[in-house]
């Protein structure tokens, strides 16, 4: 009779089938949760509100109920976070308001990067792909907070993008339902409306050309706030060398080489050796090879979103020299940048595959040190609260450091001004 194999070979084997055959298991995505709940544990422990969290859909969702769901806030819609804002405020107290805000945050989060997992999406090395939503060289800003979790949940259009024609009702309702939501929240769907139609071109099939006409209704609605409410910026003149060095900066040179040296080398030296490797990666990757159409999707995503995000915020007018500043802009394209790399631990030529895994292993133990966010203040918010559960004005401090909620009140109770 033969000897049971070693537990640790047997263990050994079981993971290497299902690295092959990726599903997602309980003891994946609790990996998923502890891996988020790590880089900020306050978030969770210690639950406040976020920048607009407070001043924007707390306050816009006690004044105007659902009628909040559609005003515009810079320029665009946010949908699913005011919707967040207006569940809160009416199923609980509101000193578990963050609480609901950051828990939502966290299993949207989550959510997204579990989908990586899907049957119909199918995508070569999908733990890793999974793993960089959290793993990722990231300040941390875009993590477990209302306020910047658009920037997580643009995903799902990429991934609608890349995900197989639906084959039932449910699915088909549920991707419409998705894309509907997700374009309505935050200006994505503008920047990444070209894939849908490169989508709908390639296939030329009915669920396609669907997907396709929600995401541009969508885009069409968010372009008409931007162009009739979103904020007039008046930039200087165009700086090249300034807008090279934070690109290099935050693409490669900071997540790879750490902060000093993003902030000590020359600004020409950040921006050829930050910018010229990322581009070189981009163009090895569209070469003859099976995954050719998904790493396309992924490049073209890459590219649509950094166009997006520098028109936006103009990166050669920053004046901070910390890297904290503005590192929202840069989340989606580090992630889409690493799906590549991920994409390249087989490749042929051996030493691609050697330099994409060392690439990523240097983001990791680089950023080792800094992977849990500093605890910010607690600003204490249950006892802070109280004007809120009656309705009256007050001031009340929030995250980020300095930032404070300017209550104005419920409606209802505010007496008007005497004429």
């Amino acid at each position: 009779m033969d000897a049971a194999p070693p537990a640790p070979r047997a263990l050994a084997g079981a993971l290497r089938t299902w690295w092959r055959e990726p599903r997602l298991t309980w003891w994946f995505f609790a990996l998923l949760a502890t891996l988020l709940f790590l880089r900020k544990p306050e978030a969770l422990t210690t639950p406040q509100l976020y920048a607009e969290d407070g001043s924007i859909f707390l306050m816009q969702a006690e004044w105007h109920g659902l009628e909040s769901l559609p005003l515009p806030y810079m320029g665009y819609l946010h949908l699913l976070l005011r919707l967040v804002a207006w569940f809160a405020s009416r199923l609980a107290d509101p000193a578990w308001w963050p609480a609901l805000y950051n828990g939502a945050a966290f299993a949207i989060s989550l959510g997204v990067a579990a989908r990586m997992f899907s049957r119909r999406l199918a995508l070569p090395g999908a733990p890793w792909l999974a793993l960089t939503f959290f793993l990722s060289p990231q300040t941390g800003e875009v993590l477990i907070n209302l306020t910047n979790l658009q920037w997580i949940t643009a995903f799902v259009l990429i991934q609608q993008v890349l995900i197989a024609p639906p084959t039932t009702g449910t699915q088909r309702a549920g991707d419409l339902v998705l894309l509907l939501l997700i374009g309505l929240t935050g200006p994505f769907g503008i920047a990444f409306l070209p894939l849908f139609a490169w989508g709908w071109w390639r296939d030329r099939g009915g669920d396609r050309l669907a997907a396709l006409l929600v995401v541009a209704a969508c885009a069409a609605v968010q372009v008409w706030f931007v162009l009739r409410t979103g904020p007039k910026f008046e930039f200087p003149p165009f700086v090249p060398s300034r807008f090279f060095e934070i690109i290099g900066q935050h693409l490669l040179i900071w997540p790879v080489l750490g902060d000093s040296l993003a902030t000590m080398l020359p600004p020409a030296v950040v921006g050829f050796t930050g910018i010229v490797p990322v581009l070189a990666l981009l163009g090895w990757t569209l070469r003859p090879h099976p995954r050719r159409p998904q790493r396309a999707i992924i490049v073209a995503a890459f590219a649509l979103i950094m166009v997006a995000a520098v028109f936006r915020s103009r990166p050669d007018t920053w004046n901070l020299d910390n890297l904290i500043f503005g590192d929202r802009y840069f989340y989606i394209p580090r992630v889409l940048l690493a799906w590549l790399l991920v994409w390249e631990f087989d490749a042929i030529p051996l030493a691609v595959a050697r330099i994409s895994r060392a690439l990523l292993l240097a983001c990791a133990l680089v950023h080792l040190n800094d992977y849990t966010v500093p605890a910010p203040p607690d600003y204490h918010w249950a006892q802070h609260c109280e004007p809120i559960r009656r309705g009256v004005p007050a001031n009340i401090p929030t995250l980020p450091e300095g930032w404070t909620l300017e209550y104005r009140g419920r409606p209802s109770l505010i007496k008007p001004s005497a004429k």
